[in-house]
């Protein structure tokens, strides 16, 4: 789904259609149809035009683009119907967790466990925790050397996953911190739920082609949204080879980001 801006500068028709859409620039792709021009002495001006394409992946699940723009509506709507009081928010909504470990560090006394042994304690922990956040879910691991990704199977996935993946990143920090507490030897744990990892690499990868578009448009360095190590590593993947951009992370933990610059 896409649909077409203009204004009298690219800048101008970009937010013209975040606007209208009510959308981020990393939810869609920005393709430049018309650079726009102002003319000379007010003849032959040409107005900047931009296709907005649609890639968040649960934005693409809906069905048109008059959906999209009027989503918040029928949200609001439903939050306001009497028969429906325990609806307090949207469901893609992050959910505030205590990353505090529910056990005792004091009692865990490094046993002897066996890698997968480790894994599988740390799987039911994790759904262990989820469960304690008032949400139904089973998981089961898959070992790729020393990395473990642990699936999170639950009807409500989108409260597992919470805006942006912030609560799915969050329980992947407590789950890798219980991994280390039992188990001595390195291991990587990653959480995923319906394959959300796949479809955050697709629009981070998108994010940034649009994102170096805009620093070599602009001539101004580019600041994204912090985001933990492995996404980090996807911008900087894609854009090591694009001509005249660099890349670099700045800030600390856990407010750390790409920039990306016109060299």
């Amino acid at each position: 789904m896409y649909k077409v801006y203009t204004g009298e500068t690219v800048e101008d028709a970009l937010q013209k259609g975040l606007n209208d859409l009510n959308v981020e620039e990393n939810d869609i792709n920005i393709d430049v149809l018309e650079e726009g021009s102002k003319g000379f002495l007010g003849f032959m001006k040409k107005e900047a035009e931009v296709k907005l394409t649609i890639i968040n992946p649960e934005l693409k699940q809906l069905n048109s683009i008059e959906e999209i723009q009027n989503r918040h509506l029928e949200v609001q709507k439903e939050t306001n119907v009497e028969t429906k009081p325990e609806v307090k928010e949207v469901v893609e909504d992050e959910i505030e967790i205590d990353e505090t470990p529910a056990y005792d560090e004091t009692d865990v006394k490094h046993p002897s466990f066996t890698f997968e042994e480790a894994v599988e304690s740390t799987a039911n922990y994790i759904q262990s925790v989820i469960t304690e956040m008032d949400i139904s879910n089973y998981t089961d691991f898959t070992i790729n050397d020393r990395e473990v990704t642990i699936n999170i199977f639950s009807k409500t996935a989108a409260k597992v996953i919470g805006k942006r993946g912030t609560t799915l990143n969050a329980l992947g920090e407590i789950a890798q911190h219980y991994f280390n507490r039992i188990y001595r030897g390195y291991g990587r744990i990653i959480l995923d739920t319906e394959n959300y990892r796949e479809k955050r690499k697709e629009t981070l990868e998108n994010l940034a082609i649009n994102m170096s578009k805009k620093a070599v448009r602009t001539d101004l360095p580019v600041h994204l949204e912090p985001m933990p190590a492995y996404e980090r590593k996807i911008i900087h993947n894609v854009l090591y080879n694009v001509t005249n951009i660099k890349t670099y992370s700045s800030g600390k933990e856990p407010n750390r980001h790409i920039v990306i610059e016109k060299e």
